[in-house]
């Protein structure tokens, strides 16, 4: 039986932390060995992982780690700047799972990517993955057809808007009809109200005809699962930098 993946969750008292420490304690393949946040523990953490505030984080925290230490990033913004500046000085494989992030920051993933193995993702739910690909495929009649948009309804207290996901799968549509859209530009909408942990609705829209793609989360431990297969996923590859997309070729083929 090969050994559990150690694993340091930054950002471990947030929604998402919290979500990946409590799936985490009935996972054999993964030890949790650190959690660094802001306050005092609360919640899951074994006797044998150190909570570590974060302001006494940096590179001196994973030196300490064994070398094969996957780092999970579900903080915000400011916080990955922080986890970059450790990671810059002592390599060591990562989940980037944070949101909002300016285009610096994205920089220094992916140059951080050349030294270790880094997967980039906004949204780890497979179900997130599989529609953006089908947006992908979509073929020359239907993206001259169509105008698009995202509409997209997550929680109060989501900092980011749009989503990241939002953004992915506006992305992953590109140009739709320009001759009915200036730009062929598909426009994205927010809600931010209630407690829904994160609702994505793509809407093509034609003469006569509409088509809708929507993706629903129902409980946050969807993406905590994902970011488990992630750290599963990242552990020991060869540096890079992957997606979700990756995740999935690999869960196809294996």
């Amino acid at each position: 039986m090969s050994a559990a993946i150690p694993l340091l969750v930054y950002g471990a008292s947030g929604r998402m932390g919290t979500a990946v420490r409590s799936l985490v304690a009935a996972d054999p393949s993964i030890a949790l060995r650190a959690c660094v946040a802001l306050g005092a523990a609360r919640g899951a953490c074994p006797a044998d992982c150190a909570w570590i505030e974060a302001d006494a984080f940096g590179p001196a925290t994973l030196e300490a780690l064994p070398v094969d230490t996957v780092v999970l990033d579900v903080s915000l913004p400011a916080g990955t700047s922080a986890l970059l500046g450790a990671l810059e000085r002592a390599p060591r494989a990562v989940v980037v799972a944070t949101t909002g992030l300016d285009a610096r920051s994205e920089s220094r993933i992916a140059a951080l990517s050349a030294r270790v193995p880094v997967l980039r993702a906004r949204n780890l739910s497979l179900g997130v993955a599989v529609a953006r690909g089908w947006l992908r495929s979509l073929g020359a009649a239907a993206r001259e057809t169509f105008v698009a948009d995202v509409l997209e309804h997550h929680h109060a207290g989501k900092k980011d808007a749009p989503s990241g996901t939002a953004l992915d799968l506006a992305a992953a549509l590109g140009e739709m009809a320009p001759a009915k859209r200036p730009g062929g530009i598909v426009h994205t909408h927010v809600i931010r109200a209630g407690t829904v942990p994160g609702t994505h609705r793509v809407i093509l829209s034609g003469d006569g005809e509409t088509l809708e793609v929507v993706h629903t989360v129902h409980d946050r431990s969807v993406f905590a699962a994902g970011a488990l297969r992630a750290v599963r996923f990242i552990h020991d590859r060869e540096p890079g930098k992957y997606t979700v997309d990756d995740l999935l070729v690999s869960s196809a083929t294996s």
